[in-house]
């Protein structure tokens, strides 16, 4: 019944630690602490303090907009980040990502900090989750990811199944589809696949498609054996994922794949997701349409893929995507894009062009500009 005002700033840290510790979500009790905290200065809190708390709101699944926002303008702002432990550090952005809080900058001052050190400092478990928050956020960091990479392949043989899952996944997210990586952790993957719960199954199959990795693979008839041991075991988003390692089955290795129940409830899944159409996209369509153009939009293939347009084109369909910020960390495209790109040339055999949403933003209102720009990506003649 204390006052929370009388709490010091640990009691405070600690009381939330434990509850999201003990996976005890109480609503009333965290947003009330939320309001405690966000409404003092934070520089009475230590790092431990501030990491401890976000990590506690992330892993309660409890969201709390302004108490993340007063404790990331705290750390960018006021804090000398070599004052953080090497768990303070991976415990701020892991909670930031899990709460699917957009911080850029934070993510960034976080990720030199990380770099900057001896990675010898950071556990496994915690270069995994820095990894994973900065690939689940967004941000690519190729320094970082080149360190943490070398370090990774060192110890490789100590990472247990979540570890190993979470580090594919970020480096095939982010689109660092080069790294030793993939082929160096080939060994590691098979042993750990008895003991892998079926996040794990989907993820590895999932990045190593994306990866495309040309080598000894750990798909092979004893992994299927474990898929279906576990099939009734996977949500909509893996199975997904688990088509999309079906069809680079049949574009790179020739093999069968997902046996066809599986197959069937995956290609279900996969195609069940209604897309959106952008106001981005209705724009670009106008004016495929305006250059004379057969368009239609909102296309599935006949492997399951969703195109934001099809346009005909000397007797042959030519897929048009208009890929907005989603589809980009920066200017590079992201492993699910560079995905989809390739199986829709190598399984569907079609040819397919994108227009980038930076590109379009830069032809501002001009029609005649727009025009002339989708002329020369379907590789028609430009008009004066």
């Amino acid at each position: 019944n204390r006052q929370l005002s009388t709490f010091e700033p640990q009691d405070l840290s600690i009381t939330v630690w434990a509850y999201a510790t003990a996976r005890v979500s109480d609503c009333c009790l965290f947003e009330k602490v939320a309001d405690e905290v966000a409404s003092r200065h934070l520089r009475s809190f230590n790092p431990q303090a501030l990491s401890n708390i976000v990590w506690a709101y992330a892993r309660a699944g409890v969201s709390n907009s302004r108490l993340f926002d007063r404790v990331a303008y705290e750390v960018i702002e006021h804090r000398h980040l070599n004052t953080f432990t090497p768990q303070g550090l991976s415990n701020i952005v892991w909670a930031f990502a899990t709460a699917e809080v957009s911080n850029p900058r934070l993510f960034n001052i976080v990720a030199d900090e990380v770099e900057h050190r001896h990675l010898g400092q950071f556990n496994l478990q915690g270069l995994s989750n820095i990894v994973w928050a900065c690939a689940a956020s967004n941000i690519l960091h190729p320094s970082l990811f080149d360190r943490v990479a070398g370090a990774i392949m060192g110890c490789k043989d100590e990472l247990v199944s979540q570890n190993v899952s979470n580090i594919l996944w970020a480096y095939a997210t982010v689109g660092l589809l080069d790294s030793p990586l993939f082929t160096e952790m080939i060994p590691r993957v098979k042993t750990l696949l008895h003991k892998g719960n079926s996040q794990y199954l989907a993820s590895i199959a999932w990045s190593y498609a994306v990866a495309n990795v040309d080598a000894p693979t750990p798909f092979d008839g004893h992994f299927l054996g474990v898929l279906l041991e576990k099939m009734n075991r996977f949500s909509d988003a893996q199975c997904c994922q688990l088509y999309q390692w079906h069809l680079w089955q049949k574009e790179e290795k020739g093999n069968t794949g997902l046996p066809p129940v599986f197959q069937e409830r995956c290609y279900e899944a996969f195609t069940s997701t209604k897309p959106t159409v952008s106001a981005l996209q209705r724009d670009v369509v106008a004016v495929l349409h305006s250059i004379g153009l057969t368009t239609k939009e909102e296309q599935m293939t006949q492997w399951g893929f969703s195109l934001d347009a099809t346009v005909e084109m000397n007797g042959q369909k030519v897929g048009v995507e208009v890929d907005g910020p989603s589809h980009f960390i920066g200017s590079k495209q992201t492993g699910s894009t560079l995905l989809k790109r390739r199986q829709i040339a190598n399984v569907e055999g079609m040819k397919l062009v994108s227009v980038p949403y930076w590109e379009w933003d830069e032809l501002w209102n001009d029609h005649s500009k727009k025009q002339n720009y989708l002329r020369s990506l379907l590789g028609m003649q430009i008009k004066g």
